[in-house]
């Protein structure tokens, strides 16, 4: 990541991770584990938690010290040769944000996007109707900062699901198409890939009253971002 970042221009400040292998998850305070087994059927794993800890961990000190802006980069992404410049773009983009999600790759924007706010060399600020997944590279507020913090304290879903809720963080979520961040996908990963294991590990009445919790989850998740899609349009279409 050093030589990755020194390419580009930008000198790092290394944060010490939160080894999620080393907590007692069923024991662990801020860990909701009934509510994430009865949407879920399965615990977080270790490192999803340590994941989420360590972005917590960053908006702590955010907040402490007064930090204005902050780009947060995991220590697995390739950046684009041009990085440096989409982020002088963005400072100097007409418009507010509060969170800037450099995810993007895949899907997510196939399914339509709103532009924003063109930044130059082919890259644009922009508004998606869908919920993208990661947490490898953002630029956040100490506004927002401050806000996640509020979603973090007794936790059930993974760091980019909060990133993703903007619903209900109301919190101004826009990503950069195309991304200038990509996942380093060849290098193994210390989330782990049992995080895609769909096995329940739940019986009894969590068991019984999960699929009800699950079919309200993805009915609200669907909704609340259908909704705010849709009523971002009228502040979005002086933009557009």
């Amino acid at each position: 990541m050093t030589e990755r970042l020194a390419k580009v221009g930008i000198l790092p400040v290394f944060f010490d991770a939160v080894d999620g292998y080393q907590l007692d998850i069923a024991t662990l305070p801020d860990y909701d584990r009934e509510k994430r087994r009865r949407y879920f059927g399965k615990d977080l794993k270790a490192g999803e938690i340590g994941c989420l800890l360590s972005h917590r961990k960053i908006y702590e000190k955010m907040v402490a010290e007064n930090i204005a802006e902050a780009i947060v980069l995991e220590d697995d992404v390739y950046l684009a040769d041009d990085f440096r410049n989409v982020l002088e773009y963005i400072q100097s983009a007409p418009l507010d944000w509060d969170l800037i999600r450099f995810v993007g790759h895949g899907k997510v924007f196939e399914n339509g996007f709103r532009l924003l706010a063109q930044l130059g060399h082919g890259y644009s600020i922009t508004r998606v109707p869908t919920t993208p997944s990661g947490a490898y590279a953002y630029l956040l507020t100490k506004k927002a900062a401050k806000r996640l913090l509020q979603f973090m304290q007794k936790n059930w879903v993974p760091v980019d699901i909060i990133h993703s809720r903007a619903w209900q963080t109301r919190l101004e979520t826009l990503l950069v198409h195309p991304s200038p961040v990509t996942p380093d996908l060849d290098g193994p990963s210390t989330i782990g890939d049992a995080r895609f294991d769909k096995t329940l590990e739940i019986r009894g009445m969590t068991k019984f009253v999960h699929p009800f919790y699950r079919f309200w989850y993805k009915l609200s998740n669907g909704a609340g971002k259908r909704l705010l899609y849709m009523l971002t349009w009228f502040k979005d279409k002086d933009l557009i």
